[in-house]
């Protein structure tokens, strides 16, 4: 495969958290993106290929399963979310030569899932057990053309078009039942179901496209409550789920945002995009509307902000031979991330998972801290610091060295060429850097420089240490010399701040705060992938590969990142007893 395929269908998770995408052909994959960021959290892969022809993709009730379906290999495949493991592949009771999926859902315990199938001679309704992969029953829908299927309560609906009405349709999950009309409503004399169409969450609506034209009817009071002219080649549509917010894409870069009002339904935003031929969803929520099309998903907030948020393109690399350097502020509030030898570093906010801001620094870095409203990286010779943008400001604001408020040069010692990137760290009060210079096979030397003026404070010969770290309040440098050892050195300062010496204290194999590779709080990740408390409590359960070999994990007291070369970005975890 030379090119990545056109991603052909994208679904949100109920909860609002998740994307799924998957593409029209070639690629045996589906990815689950972060909705705030549209980072990808997990793949999930068909484990003989060949998922190619995609017609639905949807996530249980409670976002923990996944269900897909396409023509090839023609069976519905579901995973569970939380371990990344593949639960069923079911095939449907007839061969997919002569049928054609047009809806899937689920029962509300998330437990089984129904499908509308057409084929000859008609139509069927199926239901299979998602756990144990059984076929529960097949009905046939008696001639009726149905065109959808959702779940409401314990029972299934469809909805079907006959001689100038729409009729609403009941039966059961569970078991098979006699199909019970629910109600029949008129539909306007220019629908046609062919060209496409979609329900409002109360099926007395629906949205279609007739003479190029966007318009939504109002079956119980046989009227349009939308039909506009500002649309040129309308296609894809989408309503949110309590019906508050109506979308619409073109064959062109834009899609249209309509909101609900008590006279009908307003054109609220026009939605840009980067690439051709958008096809606009709505959030669960109501708050967030993604576009997909091409090679490319787009994010925004259905407020009144005009611009995308984040963007991710398939062509993005899939692994980076880079892993990552990543801090916490002391606050556990934010974290700033870049990789090893890059030059971008991102701040996130670790409450929305929304960067706060994003800086070019020229250099490679170093070492990160943050804390209150002020940001240090260490670079090559160089120290540089930023003021923190208040919250208001939007999440991919830019800045680079010449928006710095203080840049200041020191004389870094000579690394040996084996360590491009030396050991480095940034006390709590972002006071002081500390840097191991790697002289091996003889020695090495931990340096203490001062960020407001460069100026090295204090040296002293170490024992080979890897890693070096500030104790919470700044007073204390330790440095770990073995797996389980830290040589403690204190910080005792002179009339006038400066620096006098570097004070042993001995050595330790139980910090109080934990080695930098352990929890503060005794959270420790289970060889079986369970993180589990200092009582032994089970908290969360890591896919497999969200804990193999060669991953860096960096704790703070709340928050645990994983960093590893598949990842395009760091998965930070909240932990809560």
């Amino acid at each position: 495969m030379n090119f990545p395929s056109p991603i052909d269908t994208a679904v949100w998770s109920p909860c609002s958290r998740f994307i799924a995408i998957s593409w029209s052909r070639l690629l045996a994959t589906i990815e689950i993106l972060d909705a705030v960021t549209l980072g990808r959290l997990t793949t999930l892969d068909y484990p003989q290929g060949g998922l190619l022809a995609t017609r639905w993709l949807v996530f249980s009730p409670d976002a923990r399963m996944l269900t897909w379906f396409g023509a090839i290999p023609g069976r519905f495949i579901s995973w569970d979310l939380q371990t990344g493991g593949l639960v069923s592949a079911i095939l449907p009771e007839q061969p997919m030569r002569s049928i054609d999926c047009l809806s899937v859902t689920y029962s509300s315990c998330g437990t089984i899932f129904a499908v509308l199938l057409r084929g000859d001679p008609g139509f069927t309704i199926s239901t299979y057990n998602v756990l144990s992969g059984t076929h529960l029953y097949s009905h046939s829908a008696q001639g009726l053309p149905l065109n959808d299927i959702w779940t409401h309560g314990e029972c299934l609906r469809f909805a079907a078009m006959k001689s100038g009405s729409i009729s609403t349709w009941e039966t059961g999950f569970y078991s098979t039942h006699t199909l019970t009309e629910v109600e029949s409503l008129p539909i306007p004399g220019d629908f046609d179901s062919s060209r496409g169409f979609r329900f409002h969450p109360t099926p007395s609506r629906l949205a279609f496209i007739a003479g190029g034209r966007v318009k939504i009817w109002d079956a119980e009071d046989s009227k349009f409550v939308l039909d506009s002219a500002d649309v040129e080649l309308p296609r894809q549509m989408s309503f949110s789920l309590d019906g508050s917010f109506f979308a619409c894409g073109t064959n062109g870069p834009e899609s249209y945002l309509w909101k609900a009002s008590p006279t009908g339904y307003t054109l609220h935003r026009k939605l840009m995009s980067n690439t051709e031929a958008f096809k606009p969803l709505i959030s669960p929520n109501s708050e967030s509307i993604i576009a997909f099309g091409d090679l490319v998903v787009q994010l925004w907030r259905t407020t009144d902000s005009t611009t995308s948020l984040s963007a991710v393109s398939t062509l993005a690399s899939k692994r980076s031979e880079k892993i990552f350097i990543l801090g916490f502020s002391p606050d556990e509030t934010l974290a700033m991330v870049t990789r090893m030898e890059g030059e971008t570093v991102t701040v996130l906010d670790l409450k929305s998972g929304i960067p706060r801001l994003i800086i070019d620094t020229g250099m490679k870095v170093y070492a990160l801290g943050v804390g209150g409203t002020t940001i240090v990286v260490v670079g090559e010779g160089k120290i540089v610091t930023w003021s923190l943008p208040a919250e208001e400001h939007v999440p991919d604001l830019r800045v680079n060295i010449n928006d710095s408020v203080l840049t200041t040069t020191f004389k870094h010692p000579p690394f040996a060429t084996s360590v491009p990137i030396p050991p480095t760290s940034v006390s709590p009060d972002l006071r002081r850097i500390a840097i191991v210079e790697d002289r091996a096979p003889v020695t090495s030397y931990l340096h203490l420089y001062d960020v407001p003026t460069g100026q090295r404070l204090g040296y002293v010969a170490i024992k080979l240490g890897i890693i070096p770290w500030f104790t919470l309040d700044g007073r204390e440098v330790w440095c770990v010399t073995s797996k389980d050892k830290v040589d403690r050195w204190k910080i005792v300062e002179g009339s006038e701040s400066n620096v006098t010496k570097l004070e042993y204290l001995g050595t330790t194999v139980h910090p109080p705060d934990g080695f930098p590779w352990q929890s503060s709080r005794g959270y420790e990740v289970t060889n079986g992938g369970w993180i589990v408390s200092y009582t032994g409590k089970r908290l969360l359960w890591l896919p497999p590969h969200w804990r193999s070999y060669g991953w860096d994990k960096m704790w703070s007291r709340r928050f645990l990142a994983l960093l590893g070369c598949e990842l395009l970005e760091p998965v930070i975890l909240e932990l809560e007893e």
